[in-house]
């Protein structure tokens, strides 16, 4: 019977760190995307827009802080 609660258990960490996972990358790539968008020497960004690019940065760096806290031990706990 344990053995199936911690198959159980095991399931549901690698469940979670799966999504947590997917989710970071999708927070990375907006990021990424964000980086590009000020750095473009293609399509040169007003005061005003480069303003908001850096708040929408600060706000996804900000998440990305939150969104990572134990992340690692979950990861450890699915190995």
């Amino acid at each position: 019977m344990r053995a199936v609660r911690r198959k159980d258990t095991e399931a549901s960490s690698f469940s979670t760190a799966a999504v947590l996972l997917s989710e970071l990358r999708e927070e990375c790539e907006h990021v990424a995307a964000l980086v590009r968008r000020l750095e473009s020497s293609t399509v040169p960004v007003s005061e005003q827009e480069r303003d908001e690019i850096f708040g929408e940065l600060s706000a996804a760096v900000v998440h990305l802080h939150v969104h990572t806290a134990g992340l690692d031990e979950l990861l450890c706990e699915g190995e």
